[in-house]
C-alpha cells in the first residue's frame, strides 16, 4: 500500500526538517562555544600559573644576585657619614640615636637592601622623635 503525502504534508515535513536542522545547529554551536569558553578559562589558569612561577623564579634570581652582593659595614658607616647621620661606635656596636620614625625606617631598609650581615640589632623607642638603633655587625 503506497501512501502519497499531500503537498501540505510535504511542506510540513520540509518545515519540520528545517526546524530540526536549525535546532541542531543552535545546540551544536552552543556546545562548541561552551567548549571554547572552557578551553579559554583553562588556558588563562595555566598562563597565570606560568606567570606566577616566572615571577617567583625572577624573585629567587634577584635574591641570589643580592645575596652575592654584600655591602661591608665600613661602606655602610661611610654612607651614614655621607648622609650626615651621627653615630657612635663602642667596640663592635654602633649606636645611632635621635632618629625620627622615617629616618630609622630608612636606615633599616638600607641595611636590608645592602645585604649587610648583622649579628644583633636593637630598636629603642623613647618617643616618636627619639629612636635609638644599635647594630652589631658580623665579622
Amino acid at each position: 500500500m503506497n501512501y502519497k503525502f499531500s503537498k501540505r504534508e510535504l511542506l510540513l515535513f520540509k518545515i519540520l526538517g528545517a526546524a530540526i536542522v536549525m535546532i541542531g545547529l543552535f545546540y551544536g554551536t552552543s556546545y562548541v562555544a561552551s567548549e571554547i569558553t572552557k578551553s579559554k578559562n583553562l588556558i588563562f589558569l595555566e598562563v597565570n600559573k606560568f606567570n606566577n612561577k616566572k615571577q617567583l623564579l625572577a624573585q629567587i634570581k634577584a635574591l641570589e644576585t643580592n645575596k652575592t652582593l654584600e655591602t661591608s659595614p665600613d661602606d655602610f658607616l661611610a654612607d651614614l657619614a655621607k648622609n650626615n647621620i651621627l653615630f657612635e661606635q663602642k667596640g663592635d656596636e654602633i649606636f645611632i640615636s635621635g632618629l625620627s620614625n622615617l629616618a630609622a625606617l630608612e636606615i633599616m631598609t638600607n641595611i636590608e637592601d645592602s645585604n649587610i650581615s648583622v649579628e644583633s640589632f636593637k630598636f629603642i623607642v623613647d618617643d616618636s622623635t627619639n629612636i635609638t638603633l644599635s647594630f652589631k655587625f658580623n665579622g
